[in-house]
């Protein structure tokens, strides 16, 4: 159901008009992009219709992270219906004006909190959180859009620490992964029902012109640094498409080069972009949402790749308005899949539910030697399927001893794999590596413990496993399933090991440049409230404040003499003095204070009034 409210609205939970007569509800969304909604309204006896105007909001349901808020922005009023068009309500912030940023070599979330402080006028109402902990810099020089600087580009802070945004209502958040691989296949043959492929060349770089200028240690001039990296690939294209790229934080050739060489690797700037948009599809159950990587299978168009959800469009009235997804589109990426050359048998077995788990397991395995051996393996496949039954023989009449027995009689099996086969030293090695693989993820899914009858799993379930970096401040842990879920009305223990490391801190300096100079306070707010707030007398032009713990700060210096200054300062393992510039003020009450001197016509103070 979609609801119209007022403007000024503040509250989710709140419900508003009704609009129980809309026709279309579509929601439409870009990771790290636009988050639009459009609603088909009629024109009604019920005169609801003229109830919308600029500016109002809607509140419509979207997957995965719930009912949103959206503003109106365009509403065309046709013959017999409006077409209104809304944008999410984080939109708007997103011209707000935000002065010259710095952050050298701080967290995610520490870009994000001077973001807010740096701002031209405070972003009430608005929350920026992250879970990237990568220590990366971005600077800022002139006064920039709230967009610009948090979501425009490789430059902006989700470029600079790689993040994928989510935008929940009043919530914006910066994760390193939004989505997760729920182990989800779509297949021409079985669930997919439209399909349509777009590669491209036109962005292909093979040839990176990399510079870096920095200011070394002790020195009192810049130095720069370039170097000329080609693509492993240069010679497969009629062209060269060249590039330059800077990273100012690199101070050596050898760094510099292999941080080019990366894009080539890491990125594939070098090869040709493959976009995959699918509509219309059935998954039997499965669920796929934005930032969600899946395995796309197709017979017609001889492709199994993997590839991240990075759009969708989500018809909010579909299902009795429970909502379905019209279509998801997925990443240009290049990325290896399965099988490039096309499916084996073996994978159609996988795609076939009637199998057991632990048969899909197995072939699996074979799936995974078809890839290493290729043509070699087909001399040896029935050697080889004779071998995995004649295992899997064995390990049914093991029966309640299957977990202890499969670890004893796996050496043997691999043994057996290793006689037969003729191929090379690095295929059998490949081979035994996914089969150890295999034999592991049967023994702790069939760990069967005696004494009540019941079977348990001896599997984790959470998501990345069961190591935790859990940051200092952080209130509650949010965990999720690793695709095979939760199962309603059964228990489960979910614990993991914990390291707690020391949080960094340092001595700090304070330097008041101010002469003479005639005693100061400095305090210093934390932007993390959770640590502690520092106060300091300051009787000497520098004096050191122990042990600041590392983050940003509030600094406000005052003085019986001097106007109080306030800046923002962050405190990191490179911080040593914290520099302050004071301005005397106008009048000042010396309070009975002695100051001894000699006439002149051009005095720093001048002294009115006297003792009776």
């Amino acid at each position: 159901m979609l609801y119209l409210l007022e403007s000024d609205t503040r509250n989710v939970k709140w419900n508003g008009i009704p609009l129980h007569e809309a026709t279309s509800a579509i929601i439409k969304e870009q990771m790290n992009g636009d988050f639009t909604l459009t609603v088909r309204y009629p024109i009604t006896d019920s005169e609801i219709y003229q109830l919308f105007r600029e500016d109002m909001l809607i509140k419509a349901p979207a997957p995965v992270i719930g009912p949103q808020l959206f503003r109106i922005k365009k509403p065309v009023e046709n013959d017999d219906h409006l077409e209104i068009t809304a944008y999410h309500i984080t939109d708007d912030v997103m011209q707000r004006s935000i002065n010259p940023l710095s952050v050298n070599k701080q967290s995610c979330w520490q870009a994000l909190s001077q973001l807010v402080q740096v701002a031209k006028s405070p972003i009430n109402d608005f929350s920026f959180t992250s879970d990237i902990t990568d220590r990366r810099t971005i600077n800022t020089k002139e006064v920039e859009t709230l967009y610009s600087v948090l979501m425009d580009g490789a430059h902006s802070i989700v470029g600079t620490w790689e993040g994928e945004m989510v935008r929940d209502n009043f919530a914006i958040s910066i994760k390193r992964n939004r989505g997760e691989d729920r182990g989800v296949i779509i297949s021409t043959h079985k669930n997919l029902k439209s399909y349509q492929r777009t590669k491209n060349s036109q962005n292909v770089v093979t040839r990176i012109h990399a510079k870096s200028t920095f200011k070394a240690e002790g020195a009192k001039e810049d130095t720069t640094i370039a170097i000329t990296v080609d693509s492993p690939l240069i010679g497969a294209y009629p062209y060269i498409n060249e590039r330059s790229y800077t990273n100012n934080n690199i101070q050596t050739v050898d760094e510099l080069t292999k941080w080019a060489s990366a894009k080539f690797t890491n990125e594939h700037i070098d090869k040709a972009t493959d976009a995959i948009k699918i509509e219309s599809y059935e998954l039997d159950g499965q669920t796929v949402h934005i930032g969600d990587t899946v395995n796309l299978k197709s017979y017609k168009h001889n492709v199994d790749v993997y590839k991240k959800a990075i759009a969708y469009e989500y018809d909010c009235l579909a299902n009795n308005g429970q909502g379905a997804y019209l279509t998801i589109t997925f990443d240009d990426k290049v990325k290896s899949g399965g099988n490039g050359g096309g499916l084996s048998a073996v994978a159609n077995a996988i795609l076939d539910k009637q199998e057991t788990q632990f048969d899909i397991m197995l072939e699996r395995a074979i799936a995974n030697a078809d890839r290493a051996f290729d043509a070699e393996f087909a001399k040896h496949e029935k050697n080889i399927t004779d071998a995995i039954e004649q295992y899997k023989a064995k390990a049914e009449e093991m029966g309640a001893k299957i977990h202890e027995e499969i670890e004893k009689e796996r050496p043997e099996f691999v043994k057996l794999i290793r006689e037969e086969l003729m191929s090379g030293a690095d295929s059998i090695a490949e081979l035994s590596k996914k089969l150890e693989q295999v034999s592991e993820t049967a023994r702790v899914n069939a760990s069967l413990i005696g004494g009540d009858g019941n079977t348990q799993y001896n599997k984790n379930r959470l998501n990345g496993g069961t190591a935790k970096k859990i940051s200092y401040g952080t209130d509650f842990v949010e965990v999720g399933h690793n695709g095979e879920g939760f199962e309603v009305g059964k228990s489960y223990v979910i614990s993991w090991s914990a390291t707690c490391t020391p949080y960094g801190k340092t001595d700090v300096t304070v330097v008041v440049n101010k002469t003479p100079f005639y005693g100061g306070h400095v305090h210093l707010v934390p932007a993390n409230t959770v640590m502690p707030v520092i106060d300091k007398d300051l009787t000497q032009r520098e004096e050191q404040v122990l042990a600041v713990y590392y983050g940003v700060y509030r600094l406000t210096f005052s003085g019986d003499w001097y106007q109080n200054v306030e800046q923002s300062v962050t405190v990191d393992n490179q911080t040593r003095r914290i520099e302050l510039a004071p301005v005397y003020k106008t009048v000042a009450d010396g309070q009975n204070a002695r100051y001894e001197g000699s006439w002149s016509e051009n005095p720093i103070f001048i002294f009115d009034g006297g003792r009776t």
